[in-house]
């Protein structure tokens, strides 16, 4: 474990001439240490990483002083009383796991508090490593976020998309269907875009959602998240995106044990309301719009919604951990049982027009057919959903079982290796979009549940000698098993011809089977020269996926998922030169290639039957990357970074699917991405003690060759041809806008404040010919985010610090740009935008510690009830009205 050096606080210690020891110390502990002589800070630091312990020291302290070489076994007492030795430093433990060192000589002259013990002034550990990671972006030259534990579990929301509320520049598509993610940063997703890794392994798969295009989905459970990362923008390591990536940890040790425990167990258990059972199949509920006549109500009068305080629902988790010299073991078990939930009751559910005909309305089949209708009368739903307020919302159920085994092993002297596998199982509502797409003339029903199981492997190993400044050396192998069931499309007659069961009586599942497997591994060799310090990371890494439809799902679905096989290798060497103190220059290359081949047959799709669909495709390219941070005064710094990415094409971009076709020539997307923003840190700003940081940023993403659906002339092997839909790359994408993130903190307050806002986005099928709209047909119609985003959460502490009392506001904003429209007056568009209107929603949360071991935790979601639909989604499902949770965590 890497020290954990805070960025800012205010200690109080006793004064002394040499090495004092806490009273309430743990006995002996021995180490085996080999920390060469180097200057104080590093050896302090590497001394915390084997020993597992926090230290404090303002840098200023150790600035200029250096340590002798420490090699032998040591108790930790004595390996800090050698290290120190000469400096005049002491050190002491205030408590098993933390140790502040101080200079005695300036305590003996700070001041007195009113019990008589020396005061510290504020640390300031600028410069220093591995501040907090929820610190971290503040300090970072690049566009990154980092969603902390005690976030997650705050903000824990109905769905796992409700885990990245508040972070600029990041949302989550179809955040209330199918019980995944489908991470969105700054207007891209999908297809790659953005990598999401748990523990290092990438897991996502490609949906068919009809004629609403696609979905790409992983599934996680929030529950075992120890903390996410997120880097937003094109990376330049092993598995980077085009759009950014997220990389999430599972629970470590220090997040079931208490402080200064090597055992223990965690136990957690909740509740939430506003939820009711999932009714039989074909219950329909909401209001049905037909355009001839006023909407009409389908669900029960009543609506069955539960009081607020009523347990509909419930959670529960058990993890324990033990660590010691060279080892930490974690083991978890989380479960959740989720009804369908209901809608909010204020806001602008569905509600039926006036009479607004006569009108005509047109369907554009393509091929220059019409299929037009005529209406005397004419009705429209004016709301923003096909359900009332209040109402419950089909097809939201969700229950999951998750399991965590982890281990973390110090195996010789200066090698690390981490182990670890999550399971995930969950049977949950889920709807194919394009049945829910429009706001009139369907109907909301009750479907059979679909399923998803997810086994993720992974071991990552670390060879980081402390006497070789050339060696650091990482390594990574992982597995991944998704498979995603749904019940299956085909008529009664069809599966009961084949001696299956009737689809209205019991459940048919069909579905894919993806695995992925990689493996990677990287160096980091570091240099002082008289030039300055100079570090270079470079390594390999391969990824491996295979996805395929069950047999069932050949046998029994006219549109099928992909069925091939995609290798993707990458190379990489990034560079970090520091000439000046207030100076840093680094750039990187990154050379990729790439090959998919489509198995599938021409009885799977009949985009087999398109002239030039291609079997195999393979592809290659090296993008470059360019910054510069400049540190002018402490707490401030401005960074610049120019940097191309290369987004190879997906599975579902290189193989057939359902009946899209691909176009000959796939060319990677190329993105040239610009960003540019400043970082500020600062204590003792509007008052004494008080902490602020703040991170703004502008970015400016042009894609060049951007993979887009969009509906073509086709012409199929027999010489016939058509409009249909079809792959293939446009000019160019554009996505710029500007990000905020800040915090403040004064005692027992807390303010934290992120913003986003889009200044431009635009699709460009011809160079020269750009529109700020997506495209007619493309999947990205429905990956627009809103105009702009803010988010300003509030927390106080009370009755020394047991009491958390806290509140968040959300404003979201509309559409950044429209949706294009059919050419055809009133005809209907290929791929429905499923629009939102702006909302705000208020969450309040309280939390008490009992205890050191025991704390409970209260939260209302959606304190105004307001009935709204999340941007990005691909269905009309309004979200989850007022919400009470409450649950109790012991720690033993």
């Amino acid at each position: 474990m890497r020290a954990a050096l805070l960025g800012s606080i205010a200690l109080t210690t006793v004064t002394g001439t040499g090495p004092v020891t806490a009273a309430h110390a743990q006995g002996t502990q021995t180490l085996s240490l080999n920390i060469r002589a180097q200057n104080l800070g590093s050896a302090l630091t590497a001394f915390a990483d084997k020993a597992g312990i926090r230290l404090l020291f303002p840098s200023q302290l150790v600035a200029g002083k250096t340590s002798p070489a420490l090699s032998g076994t040591f108790s930790r007492e004595q390996a800090l009383s050698q290290l120190l030795a000469g400096s005049g430093l002491v050190y002491q433990f205030t408590d098993a796991g933390t140790v502040t060192i101080s200079d005695p000589a300036s305590a003996s002259r700070a001041p007195l508090d009113a019990s008589g013990a020396v005061v510290l002034g504020t640390i300031n550990v600028s410069g220093l490593q591995n501040a907090s990671p929820a610190d971290a972006p503040f300090s970072t030259p690049a566009p990154t976020a980092y969603i902390s534990g005690e976030r997650i579990e705050r903000f824990r929301g109905t769905t796992p998309s409700d885990m990245f509320t508040g972070t600029p520049g990041v949302l989550s598509g179809e955040a209330r269907n199918g019980s995944a993610i489908d991470v969105n940063i700054r207007g891209m997703q999908g297809m790659g875009r953005v990598p999401v890794s748990v523990d290092g392994s990438l897991s996502s798969a490609t949906v068919y959602q009809g004629y609403q295009g696609v979905g790409n989905r992983s599934y996680i459970d929030p529950d075992l998240i120890g903390g996410i990362s997120i880097q937003k923008g094109p990376g330049t390591g092993a598995y980077g995106g085009i759009a950014g990536s997220v990389s999430m940890e599972t629970l470590n040790a220090s997040d079931i044990l208490l402080d200064g425990r090597n055992y223990g167990v965690r136990l957690k258990g909740g509740f939430g309301s506003n939820s009711s059972g999932v009714p039989a199949l074909n219950t329909v509920g909401g209001m049905f719009f037909s355009r001839s006549k006023p909407g009409s109500v389908l669900g029960p009068a009543d609506m069955g919604r539960p009081a607020l305080l009523e347990p509909t629902r419930g959670f529960g988790s058990i993890a324990g951990a033990a660590r010691g010299e060279g080892y930490e073991f974690v083991a978890a078990y989380a479960g959740r049982r989720n009804g369908n939930y209901h809608a909010g009751r204020n806001g602008p559910s569905a509600a039926s027009s006036e009479d607004v005909g006569p009108r005509s309305v047109c369907r554009d089949f393509g091929g220059g057919f019409l299929s037009c209708t005529n209406y005397p009368s004419y009705y429209e739903n004016t709301g923003v959903s096909l359900y009332r307020g209040g109402e419950k919302v089909l097809n939201t159920s969700s229950d999951t079982d998750s399991w965590l085994l982890k281990a973390k092993l110090d195996l010789l002297e200066d090698h690390s290796l981490e182990l670890s596998h999550t399971g995930f199982r969950s049977d949950h509502g889920d709807i194919r979009a394009s049945i829910l797409s429009s706001l009139t003339a369907v109907q909301a029903t009750q479907r059979w549940t679909s399923t998803a199981a997810v086994d993720r492997y992974s071991a990552r190993h670390r060879w980081n000698p402390d006497d070789n400044d050339l060696v650091d050396l990482r390594s990574g192998l992982w597995l991944t098993s998704l498979d995603i069931r749904n019940p299956t499309s085909a008529s009664s007659r069809t599966v009961i011809q084949m001696g299956l069961p009737d689809p209205l009586r019991t459940r048919v599942l069909v579905g894919t089977d993806t695995r992925q497997w990689g493996a990677d591994v990287s160096n980091t060799s570091r240099f002082g020269t008289a030039l300055g310090d100079i570090s270079l990371n470079y390594g390999l890494s391969y990824l491996h996926e295979d996805t395929r439809p069950t047999e069932l799902s050949r046998l029994l679905e006219e549109f099928l998922p992909p069925n091939g096989v995609r290798h993707e290798w990458q190379g990489f060497m990034n560079a970090n030169w520091k000439p000046l103190d207030w100076l840093t220059i680094d750039g990187s290359l990154r050379y990729q290639d790439f090959s998919a081949r489509d198995r599938s047959t021409k009885e799977d799709s009949v985009a087999n039957s398109f002239a030039g669909q291609q079997r195999g495709r393979s592809a290659s390219g090296i993008s470059p990357t360019l910054g510069v941070s400049v540190e002018p005064v402490e707490g401030l710094q401005l960074f610049a970074r120019y940097s191309e990415a290369l987004r190879m094409p997906a599975l579902a971009e290189s193989s057939a699917l359902a009946a899209t076709y691909v176009a000959p020539g796939v060319r990677p997307e190329r993105a040239h991405n610009w960003d540019v923003g400043v970082n500020y840190q600062a204590g003792d700003v509007l008052f004494a003690d008080d902490d602020l940081k703040l991170k703004l940023g502008w970015f400016h993403n042009d894609v060049d060759d951007y993979i887009a659906r969009r509906i073509v002339n086709v012409t199929t092997s027999f010489g016939t041809s058509y409009d249909g839909p079809a792959v293939g790359n446009i000019a160019r994408a554009k996505f710029e806008g500007i990000e905020f993130s800040g915090h403040y903190a004064l005692g027992g307050l807390k303010l934290e404040l992120g913003a986003s806002y889009y200044t431009d986005m635009a699709f460009c099928p011809e160079s020269g010919a750009c529109q700020r709209s997506s495209l007619y047909g493309d999947y990205a119609t429905n990956h627009v985010p809103p105009k702009y985003t803010t988010s300003l959460t509030a927390s106080h502490k009370f009755l020394d610090d047991a009491l958390t009392l806290g509140a968040r506001a959300t404003h979201v904003g509309p559409r950044t740009i429209k949706a294009d429209q059919p050419t055809v007056q009133g005809a209907s568009p290929f791929i429905v935008p499923v629009d939102w209107r702006p909302y705000v929603l208020v969450d309040v949360f309280a939390s008490y510690e009992f205890s050191e071991s025991l704390k409970a935790d209260f939260r209302i979601d959606n304190v105004g009830d307001v009935h709204y639909v999340d941007p990005l989604g691909l269905a009309n499902i309004p979200g989850p009205g007022r919400t009470f949770w409450a649950s109790l965590s012991a720690k033993f």
